[in-house]
């Protein structure tokens, strides 16, 4: 049989040719590992991110033990002049007395004080506001107001005497989400890790957007839950019945909520934690493990120019019902442990919004 008198040289070619196909084709695994993240500047943040990613790969963790956790508010979007999820309520759902909402906290927060938890967050006492005026609705029904709200209404449209000055953007509330961050996120799943939202907002609200939003399946959203009913004779939802929501709480999933909402739906302990608040405090000690062995991002809010500086300074406090506390004990924690970083939004984050949407000039506040 005769072959082809083919060259090293003319091999090598081939070869290089194959291998940049399979490349292009194939995942971002044949690009740099800082590649994926574009919105970032080349800052030590970023290189502490991509080092311990390298790192798990390099160790060969099981892709089955390579769980990340992000929370929501904050963190993925915008939380600023409120919780998005609370101008929702107001915007699109029936008011109730207050009295009604008011007896739901403290009953809540009785059941908190029973275990040693912290007083209800204010992300919490805005999920618990939303239970009442929703009871009744079938989760179809929920999920379709939540999607429509968040798609349709500008987030100046709701502007008030207690935005405290927060200057609100002109878009769609859906717009509002953190370019880098959910590039963390993909670059994070292009390597394996299976990535989880843990918010303190509602479940189904979260679920609503977070497809559509972050590329985050609904299935692998956490969050504080009601309970529901299923309803065989109620076909709103489909022929085959629906879950219709209910006025009772199910889960709460702030502070100490988080570790037990992370076992309850994950079932094992994550080697990364994003967050930016005192209310992921619990999350990210519970993430913990120790330097080279789990990482914990804290995003700082220190950007009055494209977003908003708010609870950015370490060891700054506030009084809570005549109690000094911290303003963002998760920051202060940071700056003694190596393994917890501190992303910049001012620093590190090369653009925060894509597309950037115009808004008036935002007041920096004085040093």
């Amino acid at each position: 049989m005769n072959f082809l008198n083919i060259n090293r040289k003319t091999i090598s070619f081939f070869l290089s040719v194959l291998l940049s196909i399979f490349c292009i084709g194939g995942t971002l695994g044949c690009l740099p590992a800082y590649a994926a993240l574009e919105s970032w500047n080349e800052t030590p943040t970023k290189q502490a991110i991509t080092d311990f990613v390298n790192q798990v790969i390099t160790d060969d963790v099981p892709v089955k033990e390579r769980i990340a956790v992000f929370d929501n508010d904050g963190t993925l979007w915008a939380e600023r002049p409120h919780y998005f999820q609370e101008d929702f309520i107001t915007k699109r759902l029936d008011k109730l007395p207050e009295t009604r909402v008011s007896r739901l906290i403290q009953k809540t927060q009785k059941r908190i004080d029973q275990t040693g938890g912290d007083p209800i967050s204010e992300e919490g006492k805005t999920f618990l506001s939303g239970i009442p005026v929703a009871s009744g609705l079938t989760t179809g029904e929920y999920n379709s107001l939540a999607h429509d709200f968040l798609v349709t209404t500008k987030h100046n449209e709701l502007t008030s005497d207690n935005d405290e000055g927060y200057e609100r953007f002109d878009t769609e509330y859906i717009n509002l989400t953190y370019k880098p961050v959910i590039e963390l996120v993909n670059y994070l799943k292009e390597n394996d890790f299976k990535v989880y939202i843990c918010s303190g907002g509602g479940i189904y609200f979260v679920r609503s957007f977070s497809d559509d939003a972050y590329g985050i399946p609904t299935e692998e959203v956490i969050g504080s839950a009601i309970t529901t009913r299923y309803d065989e004779s109620n076909i709103t939802d489909g022929p085959g019945g629906s879950l219709v929501r209910k006025s009772w709480l199910a889960h709460y999933d702030d502070q100490q909520g988080k570790p037990v909402g992370i076992e309850l739906f994950i079932g094992k302990r994550p080697l990364i934690a994003v967050g930016n608040s005192s209310g992921d405090f619990e999350m990210f000690k519970y993430t913990d493990s120790g330097v080279d062995k789990s990482l914990i991002v804290l995003i700082n809010h220190d950007d009055c120019v494209r977003e908003y500086k708010y609870n950015d300074v370490p060891g700054s406090t506030h009084l809570e019902e005549g109690v000094e506390v911290a303003d963002n004990e998760s920051l202060d924690y940071a700056q003694n442990h190596q393994n917890w970083i501190v992303a910049s939004m001012k620093d590190d984050f090369k653009t925060i919004f894509d597309p950037i949407p115009s808004r008036a000039p935002q007041m920096c506040p004085k040093l």
